[in-house]
């Protein structure tokens, strides 16, 4: 049976042709929309994937439960090798974005290594957890939140310590227009201020560290970022109790200042003696709990940056730009302090940040840039030894 008659559409997105079923001017209004905003995430999926591979001494198994229109599926198969991809597991519950599928598989092939379900996301995965089948990649891109997909994708992952993806597009909710919808879906408090995305991207990562805790695993972040409407983390699965422990006594919460930007981070064992800021002396805004470790490893950045440069895709530019930003903070401390709001209170003008962050350096100073904010500046410097600085221009 055929759900749907209309114009099918063909497009091309990296070096894969496909098609879509258009039934609507704007792309969020069709039965199955395809986002070619998108592309630097499908990208870089494709860049993580071949990383993982290298490691890997067996194909990949790969489930991408929340389809849509299968791009992410065909690009996979189209332009990595074939010797690095065993099996895709593809669906979704829209029996459009089925149909979609089916079409492309018979205009492009696969059929071989791609198996379409046409079922609940949940369901689906449940399958895997029920069958006990290794499962090496789960891809959770849905829109809105993916909060109710977590649980189960990391009890399929851990048999193997395999890897889980995660896309979040409820940015409202994480940055804190829905404050109260962020404490409930979350279960921590957000915030619109000048951190309100990497709040956002750390609110995340603590909900998957919570999930992998339940079942008795760790995570370990490959690569965490945030895009322009949307949050994107990638974690392997560890099998370890006792680093789940540890990471769990590194959850905590953040206090800053919204007029001069002050902030500290604070275990969520610690107690805070004052919640007022010792700059300025105004009340401290909280957010959290939230995941105080680092975003991403060093090496794996720098492994992806390696095999970005054996790769051609079109956001390549654009995702050299965010890994080179990613490594110079890397080892940064988390947060980092809004300059303007810095220079405001010291009644400075005209001082460049990279300036600022050479002379901290010079102090034997952790600084760098920030990608969550271009006026963002991370350092281990303490707000005074910052001042003191920027005085000296």
């Amino acid at each position: 049976m055929k759900f749907s008659e209309g114009e099918w559409k063909k497009t091309k997105e990296g070096e894969t042709e496909f098609i879509i079923f258009k039934d609507a001017e704007r792309i969020y209004d069709s039965s199955v929309f395809y986002n070619p905003e998108m592309t630097i995430n499908r990208d870089l999926t494709l860049l993580v994937l071949k990383m993982i591979s290298k490691q890997k001494t067996e194909p990949l198994t790969i489930l991408d439960p929340l389809a849509g229109t299968g791009v992410r599926s065909y690009r996979i198969l189209k332009e990595l090798p074939s010797n690095i991809i065993g099996k895709i597991y593809t669906g979704d519950r829209n029996p459009i974005a089925v149909e979609t599928i089916q079409r492309n598989i018979e205009e492009i092939g696969f059929d071989d290594k791609l198996e379409v379900k046409h079922s609940d996301a949940s369901i689906t995965i449940s399958e895997f957890i029920k069958k006990q089948e290794t499962i090496d990649v789960i891809d959770i891109d849905p829109f809105g939140s993916p909060i109710q997909f977590i649980d189960s994708a990391i009890q399929v992952l851990q048999k193997n310590e395999g890897y889980l993806f995660v896309t979040a597009t409820d940015l409202q909710v994480l940055c804190g227009k829905y404050a109260n919808a962020c404490l409930r879906i979350y279960n921590s408090i957000p915030t619109r201020n000048f951190l309100c995305h990497e709040v956002a991207l750390r609110i995340l990562l603590y909900n998957l560290l919570i999930s992998a805790g339940r079942t008795g695993v760790a995570i370990d972040p490959v690569i965490s970022y945030h895009h322009e409407h949307f949050l994107r983390v990638k974690v392997k699965i560890i099998k370890s109790k006792e680093k789940a422990n540890l990471q769990h006594q590194n959850i905590g919460f953040v206090y800053f200042c919204t007029e001069c930007s002050y902030f500290k981070s604070a275990k969520i064992s610690e107690i805070m003696e004052s919640t007022d800021c010792p700059v300025c002396k105004m009340r401290l805004e909280k957010a959290g709990p939230l995941w105080l470790e680092q975003l991403y490893y060093r090496e794996y950045i720098e492994e992806l940056r390696t095999v970005l440069q054996e790769s051609d895709m079109p956001s390549k530019n654009e995702i050299e730009k965010k890994l080179t930003r990613m490594i110079e903070e890397a080892e940064s401390p988390p947060f980092f302090y809004f300059l303007p709001y810095v220079l405001r209170r010291l009644k400075k003008v005209g001082i460049g940040i990279q300036m600022i962050i050479d002379s901290l350096r010079e102090k034997g100073y952790i600084a760098s840039r920030t990608s969550f904010d271009p006026q963002g500046l991370k350092t281990n410097a303490s707000y005074q030894d910052l001042s003191d600085v920027i005085a000296l221009h």
